[in-house]
């Protein structure tokens, strides 16, 4: 058994209604903040006024940025921070799903130099002090990007995508309100809930030291999302339901996931493949870990047939995890190929490439995963 410490320095607040301590908590924080968002549906749902509205009665004046892009972009995230910088803005406020809260962190990093934010994503460069605070309010329950110093942006030159670590990318205080998830349409619901399970399920899996503990607080997080879900999906503004997919989204990504050890020598291989199907085609990350799961599971079952056993059993409940995971996808419409989201099959090898160039885990799988095999995946995956 290995050690293993517990470090969550950002602040949580969660339940239903806590949307309304935003200018609150930002105050507390900083005076001058850029509000982050992408979405054209902050607007509709009245939810960006709110926030500003807010922060204002709290004497934050705001600059309001609502370009990030799903996937989002390197030449996207350095224009923000140039903003940042110019304005000099102390505090970085992320309202959105995961693109947005990623995309807020990783302007906060690429703020505190002038080189491009790739710089940093490619080790040539390192984040300095001073940098403005990170206050996050997902929307989406899904990518648990709240809890943790990770984000994932993309080169849409090279088609490169890649997720790095930072502390100047954690977030000091995250409001989590399920309530604001409401109104999300069912597609992103189910993407987000497919992400969700992922996060968990990857290095459960593949883990080669397991924690009793841990794998309790994982098999639960899975089993949360397995129930949920569909309930999310049959009754859009089910405010029960979209509590547990948030905290379960929260939990899943963030250190509490690891509480008791025992997932330290797991890997998220499954995303390092996926980053390249969205880096180059631009495609939901859900439906691509969705195209991908059944695949990365019969790669990986040969190697770690205990741990899928007890996947069976004690999250599925069922003899055969692949078998469920495949029913429990079509129960909620997300039982996709590569072929449905129009990859070519000629650019399986450069996507193989990109994703073993920009991934961390693929050399640590239970079987390496060189390039000739992530492309042999997608092939299986079309």
């Amino acid at each position: 058994m290995q050690q293993f410490r517990f470090f969550l320095p950002t602040k949580l607040v969660f339940g239903n209604g806590v949307f309304n301590q935003l200018g609150k908590e930002a105050s507390k924080l900083g005076k001058k903040a850029m509000v982050v968002t992408g979405s054209a549906s902050m607007r509709k749902t009245g939810v960006l006024d709110k926030a500003v509205k807010d922060l204002n009665a709290n004497g934050v004046t705001t600059v309001v940025f609502d370009k990030i892009e799903p996937n989002p972009r390197v030449a996207t995230i350095d224009a923000a921070a140039q903003i940042v910088r110019q304005e000099k803005i102390d505090l970085v406020i992320g309202i959105g799903g995961g693109s947005t809260m990623d995309g807020s962190k990783a302007i906060t990093l690429a703020s505190t130099g002038a080189v491009s934010v790739w710089d940093h994503y490619t080790g040539k460069a390192q984040g300095k002090d001073p940098a403005p605070a990170i206050l996050l309010v997902p929307t989406v329950a899904a990518t648990g990007s709240e809890a943790n110093p990770f984000a994932v942006v993309t080169n849409w030159e090279t088609h490169d995508k890649r997720a790095i670590g930072s502390r100047f990318m954690q977030p000091k205080v995250s409001l989590i309100d399920p309530a604001l998830t409401l109104t999300l349409p069912a597609k992103q619901t189910a993407q987000g809930g497919v992400d969700i399970f992922c996060h968990v399920v990857e290095e459960y899996v593949t883990t080669s030291d397991p924690s009793a503990v841990t794998d309790g607080i994982c098999e639960t997080c899975m089993k949360v999302v397995l129930e949920y879900l569909p309930k999310a999906l049959a009754k859009l503004d089910d405010l029960n339901a979209r509590f547990e997919l948030s905290w379960a989204s929260t939990v899943a990504c963030s250190q509490f996931r690891s509480l008791g050890g025992g997932i330290e020598t797991g890997v998220r291989s499954l995303h390092d493949i996926e980053h390249a199907v969205s880096g180059f085609y631009d495609v939901a990350h859900g439906d691509g870990l969705s195209a991908l799961i059944l695949a990365w599971m019969k790669f990986t079952l040969p190697a770690r047939k205990d741990r899928f056993a007890k996947l069976a059993k004690n999250v599925f409940g069922k003899p055969d995890a692949i078998k469920a995971m495949e029913e429990w996808l079509a129960s909620v419409n997300m039982k996709h190929n590569l072929r449905e989201f129009n990859v070519d099959p000629k650019k399986f090898d450069a996507m193989a490439d990109s994703a073993y160039k920009m991934g961390y885990g693929l050399d640590k799988h239970p079987i390496k995963m060189e390039p000739k095999v992530i492309a042999q995946l997608y092939k299986d995956a079309y």
